[in-house]
């Protein structure tokens, strides 16, 4: 025999079950009345009710309701933002370690400043576009024979960042062929690292070239660029033997 199914009876539990629920809702939220105000996704989905007001009068309830939901709407905007800042960050810093580790692994002097300077080399692991090493020119400077190193005239590294200037970042650059030579056309922005390899010999510097207008700009923070220049400091200081800079 078939059994039937009262669907009155069915309609009437279902019935109570949801009243049951909307009850413990109701008291959680007398309970713990700043709930709402604290969950930014149930405050940007609210409502406001509808009041029935005379043409003369301004509904300021609604006018709060749409500025805070507007309000939550950027604090979003904004933490999406800084999540995806902390992102890139994370990214180039491990980049950045990794070169350094690549640097440290260079088995002569010249396999050192081919890593540098090389698109395969620091350029590919950093993402960039070219990678410059320039030193003052000096007669008894050493190591000035080694393929990729470039030569500047003395007084080039401050004419280049500004007298003391340990990190320079720019965008929407005109950059120096005599820096980057044939891949100067493809620089748009830079950054420029003094390096301080001793004492006894002349100062140079790494420039880091993008073909990005914005890649590098002055707001940035330079302290990972500035470590990498502290990291290829000691390397040729090590491999050519210089006494230490104090």
């Amino acid at each position: 025999m078939a059994r039937t199914v009262d669907t009155n009876d069915s309609t009437i539990h279902a019935h109570d079950d949801m009243v049951a629920i909307e009850d413990v809702v109701k008291d959680y939220l007398l309970a713990n009345p700043s709930f709402v105000l604290d969950d930014a996704e149930i405050l940007a989905s609210l409502a406001a009710p509808a009041i029935q007001a005379g043409d003369n009068v301004v509904d300021l309830q609604t006018i709060m309701i749409e500025r805070l939901q507007h309000k939550v709407r950027q604090l979003r905007e904004i933490q999406s933002e800084l999540i995806d800042a902390a992102s890139i960050n994370a990214l180039t810093r491990d980049r950045v370690f990794e070169s350094v580790l690549k640097l440290l692994e260079a088995k002569s002097f010249e396999e050192l400043i081919a890593y540098i300077t090389k698109p395969d080399g620091l350029a590919a692991a950093l993402e960039l576009d070219t990678v410059a090493l320039a030193i003052e020119s000096r007669a008894d400077a050493p190591g000035l024979g080694v393929r990729g190193l470039r030569i500047l005239e003395a007084g080039g590294t401050d004419r280049a960042m500004g007298s003391g200037s340990k990190v320079r970042l720019s965008a929407h650059i005109e950059p120096n062929p005599g820096l980057y030579g044939s891949s100067a056309g493809h620089v748009h922005s830079e950054a420029l690292v003094r390096l301080t390899f001793s004492r006894t010999t002349p100062p140079g510097l790494l420039a880091l070239g993008s073909a990005h207008a914005e890649q590098f700009h002055p707001t940035q923070a330079a302290d990972l660029l500035e470590f990498l220049g502290r990291v290829i400091e000691r390397a040729v200081r090590q491999w050519l033997d210089l006494p230490r800079t104090v």
